[in-house]
C-alpha cells in the first residue's frame, strides 16, 4: 500500500512537470506519420488492446490563455488526485471484428491505498470501429448530425459516450505506427462534466478539442489542446484556451480486483444497454435531446434501470425485452424534451397579434 501512495505522489509531480512543459508550446497543427493506410487497422487492434488493463489515471486541465476581451484566465488546476488516487478498470469487448469497445470503470482510493466505498462508476467507453459509414457529429448543444465517412479513408472512428453509452463526441483519424502508436483527431465537443459538475462553470457550452492519444510501453497518454467556446443563437465565439491530459499509467491488475467484483453481475446490463443504443443510432437520423423538466441528466434514469435489473436473468427473453422497453422509453422521453423545448421557445418568440 505504501507503495501505491508513493507511486500516486510521484505520478501527481510528472504529471505537472508534463503539463508546465506543454503549456510553454504554442498551438500548432500537426501533421500525422506518413504510414500507410492499409497498415492502420492492424496498428489501431494492437494499439487498443495494449489500452485495456488497470491503471492509476491523472486528469489534468488548466487554462493557458483568454481568447475573448475582457475574460479573465481561470488558474485553478484541475486536479483529480488531490486528496484521493484515481484508478480505472478499462477492459476490451470486441463488438465485431472491426469493433473494438474499451469500458473504462472507474473507483477512488484512500491515501492509504483502500478504496473508497461507493466510489464505483461505470465511466465513459471508448468505442472505436475501423472503416465505419457513418458517425454522429456534434453540432451545437444537444445536438448531432449524421455523417458519412470515407471508406477509403483507413480511419478508425472513435466514439466517446456518455454514462449511459448516449451520444457525447466523436472523431475519424488513422492510427500510425512505430514504437509508441498514435492517433490524432480534432472534433467539437459538449462542454466537460468535469466542469460542470467539478469546476461549476456556467459560462461557456462547447469545447474545440484537439486530441492526441499516444501508447507507449507501461502507460497510455490522452493530450488535450482544447478552446473552450461560446454557443448561443448568434453562433460560435472562442472563449479560452485549455491545455490537459489524461495520462494512464499501468498498475498490477490485482489492484482493480475489487472494482472488477462489482462490475461482474452488471456486465450483462450493460451490453444490453450497448445493443439497445446500436439499436436506436442506426445512422438514419440526427439526435437532438434535452433534460425534461425536473428531470435528471438521462445516465441517472438509466441508473435506476440498471439498480431494478441488473439481478435479473438478462438471458430470459421476456426479462430482456422489459428491460429493453424501458431503456428505449427513456431515450424517447429524453430526445420529446428537446422537441418540446424548442416548441416553447417558438412560440415564446412569436410575435405578439394586437386586436
Amino acid at each position: 500500500m505504501k507503495n501505491t501512495h508513493l507511486f500516486t505522489k510521484t505520478m501527481i509531480v510528472l504529471a505537472g512537470l508534463t503539463l508546465a512543459a506543454c503549456a510553454s508550446q504554442p498551438h500548432t497543427p500537426e501533421k500525422l506519420a506518413t504510414e500507410p493506410a492499409a497498415d492502420s487497422r492492424e496498428v489501431g487492434i494492437k494499439a487498443l488492446n495494449r489500452m485495456a488493463g488497470c491503471y492509476i489515471v491523472d486528469y489534468s486541465y488548466t487554462e493557458t490563455e483568454a481568447l475573448k476581451k475582457g475574460y479573465q484566465v481561470d488558474k485553478r488546476v484541475y486536479d483529480v488526485n488531490r486528496d484521493k488516487a484515481v484508478k480505472e478498470w478499462i477492459y476490451p469487448e470486441e463488438v465485431t471484428p472491426n469493433r473494438l469497445r474499451l469500458q473504462h470503470v472507474m473507483f477512488f482510493t484512500d491515501k492509504t491505498g483502500k478504496m473508497v466505498a461507493g466510489s464505483e462508476l461505470k465511466h465513459h467507453a471508448e468505442d472505436w470501429e475501423y472503416t465505419a459509414p457513418y458517425w454522429y457529429d456534434f453540432t451545437a448543444p444537444n445536438t448531432w448530425a449524421v455523417k458519412p465517412i470515407d471508406a477509403n479513408g483507413k480511419t478508425w472512428l472513435r466514439r466517446i459516450t456518455n454514462l449511459d453509452d448516449g451520444l457525447r463526441y466523436q472523431c475519424a483519424a488513422q492510427w500510425t505506427g512505430g514504437a509508441n502508436p498514435e492517433w490524432k483527431c480534432d472534433n467539437y465537443a459538449p462542454i466537460p462534466g468535469r466542469e460542470t459538475r467539478d469546476m461549476k462553470r456556467k459560462d461557456y457550452q462547447t469545447l474545440d478539442r484537439s486530441t492526441r492519444v499516444i501508447v507507449y510501453g507501461d502507460s497510455w497518454l490522452e493530450r488535450q489542446d482544447n478552446v473552450k467556446t461560446l454557443h448561443d443563437a448568434k453562433g460560435r465565439a472562442p472563449l479560452a484556451k485549455e491545455l490537459g491530459k489524461n495520462w494512464y499509467v499501468r498498475v498490477p491488475d490485482h489492484e482493480c480486483s475489487e472494482i472488477r467484483a462489482w462490475m461482474a453481475p452488471r456486465q450483462a446490463f450493460w451490453t444490453l444497454l450497448r445493443e439497445t443504443w446500436d439499436q436506436e443510432l442506426n445512422g438514419q437520423a440526427g439526435v437532438q435531446e434535452a433534460i425534461p423538466a425536473g428531470q435528471p441528466p438521462r445516465f441517472m434514469k438509466m441508473g435506476e434501470i440498471e439498480d431494478k435489473y441488473y439481478k435479473e436473468n438478462l438471458k430470459n427473453p421476456e426479462t430482456r425485452e422489459k428491460v429493453r422497453a424501458e431503456m428505449l422509453q427513456v431515450i424517447a422521453n429524453y430526445k420529446k424534451a428537446s422537441v418540446d423545448a424548442a416548441a416553447a421557445t417558438a412560440t415564446s418568440n412569436k410575435p405578439s397579434v394586437k386586436k
